[in-house]
């Protein structure tokens, strides 16, 4: 494609230079004006769509929103009607990248009314381009219905009729996922949200002046004079605003903090600026394209072209000037304004695209609104990947994502430039920032967004999200993000619960175990990113079992002996990580002199020899160890013989830091107390308890070391020999 820079004198076209799109860079200078007139910039970007049949293509429809320039046309390579794309930058000169096709064959050969379609086909289409914002173009299609295109998102439709066939374009605003038609005094509002059925109606209500920003609907009030909105979101209606018009509006666009309303028949015209709650006046003996900040109209005679800035807000008088002039002979066939941040394009009679800069100040970024992925399975055979889209009210010049484990530590920090329209799109493939797959279980995300024009960098609301099928979380076997807990009968039946939002959801289970084996649930000691399971048995020995992510611990499965002489010890427990080297570890207590020892895991998946730790711990049960106070090192929980429930940090380097009070006169009556780790899916690890009497009790975590009270969520469980 090539690219024209022009530079006007006296606001008319002067003589043209041919450049290659990206191959110059334009520094906007300002208007000589008075003090307080428009500061517009004198360069802008001229440029064909294409070319087609050794002529210049036919520019059919015009659209720009969020720096997302659209043009329909048959140009080549194509041979029918295209819908084309071009990316503005977010900051500085508008120069335009290279075109792509959003879409083929938009609304060619499609069947004709009454007539055989293998005799004849149509082509027609008289529709406008709304700019959604995101990317989007909305627009009524031939048959009557309405349809959402490009962006790189998948075609939206709805069906706001009934229209007749090539019926009259009927599309009166749009905007984000919303599109309003008038029908015959009736105003249907429709989504495109793919989540919205057929037709995708979902507000009715009698035709007036409209506009949509956001999920609002702007349009008159009940008085003369008024205006209020309707959220199709909340379904509310906002308070009432009194404009002083005198006159209802026939006209309404609404940009951020801006209102334009126009009585055209009175030639009355203003701006509402909602953040001062004043009105502004501007010229209204002319219809006006509104964008932020500003308004520009076009004269009768197509060639003239007029801009009104009013950035500073109600107080403030506006200001008016001549922006531009096409030559003698030549005229404007569409003039389009970016309200979502951008400029202004237009198409002359030479079928040349013009991208005309404004340089008024724009509105500090907002949002609009986003939709992420509220869990990923990195097992699923097809998407893989996190994904959230950010709808803005501007275009971002750089955002990052930063993903974060519930701990609040980051896991993976990315970043870019690009954006569809005013949306931020990102995406996340479960890796670290080292590129391993991040833990199971609940991670939080916060993107930042920068305008790039010196204004602050904004943070957004922040959203979590959960992953499974990736390393194993602590006593997570199949890797989907829960503890599980382990019960064993009489019988030597097995078996594993699950646990969904904090209360048991299942079990599996396997026979034929010998039910004095002393199971422990452990991290991953093979590196394979799976939880093992440790089981010692009546001879002392210790061996290894790996579940492949996959949660089974049949008795025959295949296992490996990592140690013998174990019998001394009546308590064992995983310490997660003890020590530091991102290994877990295991804590035994020896039953003769009540020593605590330090079992260091290797990289061969066995066991270092034991360090003694600690002395006098007889008399204590120990729960068990995990990291509950987010420092990334293990720590042990044990209750002493009167009740006392107390928390060990570990120090990072097989020791403990001095212990903590978590409860008093805590536990009579209970039997097993475990250390099951997050089983309330929120990223913390929790403690699971047995009654005497059966009852089944958790305690959740906080994630700072403490817990919450007791809850019960089962009873029934006396029957079981064990939990581990």
């Amino acid at each position: 494609m090539t690219a024209r820079a022009i530079r006007r004198t006296s606001l008319t076209l002067a003589t043209a230079v041919v450049l290659s799109v990206g191959g110059v860079t334009l520094g906007p200078a300002t208007a000589a004006a008075a003090p307080g007139a428009p500061r517009a910039a004198d360069d802008e970007i001229v440029f064909p769509l294409g070319t087609r049949e050794g002529r210049r293509a036919a520019v059919e429809g015009l659209a720009l929103g969020g720096g997302k320039l659209s043009v329909l046309g048959t140009a080549d390579p194509e041979s029918k009607r295209g819908l084309w794309e071009y990316d503005l930058p977010a900051v500085g000169t508008p120069q335009p990248g290279p075109r792509q096709l959003a879409a083929p064959h938009v609304w060619t050969d499609y069947p004709c009314e009454g007539v055989d379609p293998a005799e004849q086909t149509c082509s027609a289409f008289y529709s406008e381009l709304w700019p959604l914002g995101d990317g989007r173009v909305a627009f009524m299609t031939p048959l009557g219905g309405q349809d959402a295109l490009g962006g790189g998102a998948p075609q939206g439709e709805t069906g706001l009729g009934p229209f007749s066939w090539e019926s009259a374009d009927h599309v009166v605003a749009a905007g984000g996922s919303y599109v309003a038609v008038d029908d015959r005094g009736t105003q249907r509002v429709g989504s495109f949200d793919p989540e919205v059925p057929w037709p995708g109606q979902i507000h009715t209500r009698p035709a007036t002046a409209v506009s949509l920003w956001g999920s609002k609907l702007w349009k008159p009030g009940g008085t003369t004079g008024t205006v209020n909105s309707y959220d199709l979101v909340t379904k509310a209606t906002s308070a009432t605003v009194t404009l002083g018009s005198g006159c209802a509006p026939d006209d309404l666009q609404a940009v951020g903090r801006w209102l334009y309303w126009r009585c055209s028949a009175a030639g009355k015209a203003g701006v509402w600026d909602h953040s001062t709650g004043k009105n502004v006046p501007v010229p209204g003996a002319l219809g006006a394209k509104v964008g932020d900040g500003y308004l520009v109209q076009e004269a009768a005679d197509h060639r003239t072209v007029t801009l009104t800035d009013f950035h500073l807000g109600g107080g403030h008088a506006a200001t008016t000037a001549p922006f531009f002039t096409v030559p003698e002979g030549a005229s404007i066939s569409r003039l389009v304004v970016d309200r979502y941040g951008g400029h202004v394009a237009y198409a002359d009679s030479e079928q040349l695209i013009h991208v005309r800069p404004v340089a008024v100040p724009r509105s500090r970024i907002s949002l609009f609104d986003w939709r992420t992925d509220s869990a990923v399975d990195l097992r699923q055979a097809g998407d893989r990947t996190w994904e959230g889209s950010w709808r803005l009210t501007r275009p971002a010049a750089a955002w990052k994502l930063t993903i974060q484990d519930a701990y609040g530590a980051t896991v993976r920090t990315l970043s870019g430039t690009s954006h569809q329209g005013a949306a931020v799109l990102a995406s996340w493939d479960g890796k670290d920032d080292a590129g391993g797959t991040a833990v199971s279980g609940r991670y939080h995300w916060t993107m930042t967004v920068d305008p790039g024009d010196g204004g602050a960098v904004r943070t957004l609301p922040t959203g979590s999200f959960r992953l499974t099928g990736g390393r194993s979380a602590f006593r997570d076997a199949d890797a989907d993000g829960h503890g599980e807990l382990y019960t064993m009968t009489g019988g030597g039946l097995l078996e594993a619960h699950r646990f969904s939002e904090g209360a048991p959801a299942g079990a599996r289970g396997w026979s034929a175990w010998d039910p004095a084996t002393r199971l422990v649930p452990v991290g991953d000691l093979t590196g394979d990113g799976c939880s093992d399971l440790l089981g010692r048995t009546t001879d002392g020995k210790l061996y290894r079992y790996s579940g492949g992510c996959t949660g089974a611990f049949p008795p025959d499965a295949e296992r490996t002996l990592v140690g013998s002489g174990w019998g001394g010890f009546d308590a064992i427990v995983a310490a997660d990580d003890f020590t530091g080297d991102h290994r877990p570890d295991l804590l035994a207590r020896q039953a003769a002199t009540g020593y605590l020892y330090l079992y260091r895991s290797n990289a061969q998946g066995h066991l270092d020899p034991g360090v003694r730790v600690g002395t006098g711990w007889k008399g204590y049960t120990l729960v068990g160890a995990a990291d509950v106070t987010g420092d990334g090192v293990g720590d042990l929980i044990a209750r002493d013989s009167g009740g006392e429930l107390w928390r060990y940090d570990g120090d990072g380097a097989g020791g403990f830091e001095p212990r903590t009070l978590l409860f008093s006169d805590w536990g009579a009556g209970r039997n097993a107390i475990v250390a099951v780790g997050d089983v309330t899916g929120d990223g913390f690890p929790d403690l699971v308890s047995r009654t005497t009497d059966g009852k089944l009790l958790r305690n959740k975590g906080w994630g700072d070391g403490t817990f919450s009270a007791t809850y019960t969520l089962a009873t029934g469980w006396q029957g079981y020999r064990a939990l581990y």
